[in-house]
């Protein structure tokens, strides 16, 4: 493994894998073109509502996913929010999202007075399980809310056979699948519709944003409704035909993902290429399990909007809270991802919503949700065991893809002498 990853851990005063003055490629990252078009929207005065760069953006996207319709949205928490409005989730209703995801997959469920109910995820991709899908579907489901978590294809397929015949609406949230492709198709545009954000870690970013995609006319109707104030085309400015908020993108987001969608292609041909090879070179060392892919499609493509592992602490014999300590003092910018599934967390636990019917510290109340009780043992060791690397790592080189192979061998190697200096710095080391 060289000379490198055998000598001292930088945590121990060593010299580390990446110096200080190592840079990861920036991101966001902006082009003397992102600049030309910011400045033509700033100089045209149409900020907002009308701004052509907002309706060229829309158009462009759509037929990147040849999807019919995009609606360019705020945030992806908003385009998440007009899905499950348009397709008409209430009070009572039930919608399947996964266990380990972000807070925004569940909370636009909440909003509409309906249960989210978590799904545990499949221990090979991180993604919802099918069979667990599969068992928590009741005649009050109206939705599942598949993620394609760190760019991975969710199993659509088996998703959509649950979903079949009984009424039931596939929202994808495809925060993290830019550029994914499932069996020959793009990312949002597989289920009924799909949700993307645009915030700044995302491979597509404009600091905040997100888009709305759908091929349903119908429901392409409602969202641009539902937000704008419930506006309708060719109705008066002044007239409101639905109760409904401002979720509208501004023309500087729009202008700014003209040129991420035009480098998208070419990123994520880079991020699959580091991709496979930190699967192959991680694979080798004891305790590390990349997330696999669902499924070896020739059509088939990850997004890696992250770089997730599961780490056995067994195998290696250190934490994984040290572990990932010990790599980013080799300049390895690891984290540990989510800390607990979902509906663990206090908002579900205490019941702590705006809702009528979830207010109050008393005992739950009858048809309330026991959070507590949707156990998902698979998301929460996997929470115990999560590595994550941001997608910008591997926009990197291959010398540094490399690197941070070296970075991780190095800390497998020295896991006796890590074990030693957590056992004389318990207060630094972590659990």
């Amino acid at each position: 493994m060289g000379k490198q990853t055998v000598s001292r851990l930088a945590l121990l005063g060593g010299r580390p894998v990446f110096g200080k003055s190592h840079r990861w490629p920036q991101w966001p990252a902006a082009t003397r073109a992102d600049e030309r078009r910011l400045l033509a929207v700033v100089r045209s005065g149409q900020w907002g509502i009308g701004c052509p760069a907002i309706r060229e953006f829309a158009e462009r996207f759509a037929r990147s996913l040849r999807a019919r319709y995009v609606l360019p949205v705020a945030t992806g928490t908003a385009a998440l929010d007009l899905a499950v409005k348009a397709i008409g989730i209430g009070p009572g209703d039930e919608v399947i999202v996964p266990a380990y995801t972000f807070v925004a997959t569940a909370t636009c469920v909440l909003q509409m007075e309906a249960v989210p109910v978590f799904a545990d995820i499949d221990p090979l991709t991180f993604n919802i399980s099918p069979a667990s899908v599969a068992r928590l579907v009741t005649r009050r489901t109206r939705a599942i809310i598949p993620v394609h978590f760190g760019g991975n294809p969710c199993d659509m397929a088996a998703l959509g056979k649950i979903a079949r015949g009984r009424g039931v609406t596939i929202i994808e949230d495809a925060a993290h699948a830019h550029g994914m492709v499932y069996r020959g198709r793009a990312a949002g545009a597989i289920g009924d519709v799909g949700c993307f954000s645009f915030q700044s870690s995302k491979n597509m970013a404009s600091g905040e944003g997100g888009a709305l995609v759908t091929n349903h006319r119908r429901l392409f109707d409602l969202v641009q409704c539902f937000h704008s104030f419930g506006r309708l085309p060719r109705r008066g400015w002044y007239d409101h035909a639905a109760l409904a908020w401002n979720y509208r993108m501004t023309g500087l987001q729009a202008a700014l993902l003209l040129g991420q969608l035009e480098r998208l292609e070419a990123q994520t041909r880079r991020r699959l290429a580091n991709g496979r090879f930190l699967d192959v070179a991680l694979a080798q060392l004891p305790g590390l399990t990349p997330q696999r892919l669902g499924e070896d499609h020739p059509r088939t493509r990850r997004a890696w909007h992250l770089y997730m592992l599961r780490y056995d602490a067994a195998y290696v014999g250190v934490g994984r809270d040290l572990f990932v300590q010990a790599l980013r003092a080799e300049g390895v910018p690891a984290s540990c991802g989510y800390p607990r599934p979902l509906q663990e967390n206090a908002m579900f636990r205490e019941r702590r919503f705006w809702h009528r019917q979830f207010l109050g510290d008393g005992p739950r109340r009858r048809g309330e949700p026991d959070f507590a009780a949707m156990e998902t043992p698979v998301a929460k060791a996997y929470c115990a065991q999560a590595i994550w690397l941001p997608q910008q790592c591997l926009l990197a080189s291959r010398t540094e893809m490399r690197g941070i192979f070296n970075a991780f061998a190095k800390v497998v190697e020295n896991a006796g002498a890590l074990r030693d200096w957590a056992a004389k710095r318990p207060s630094e080391s972590g659990p």
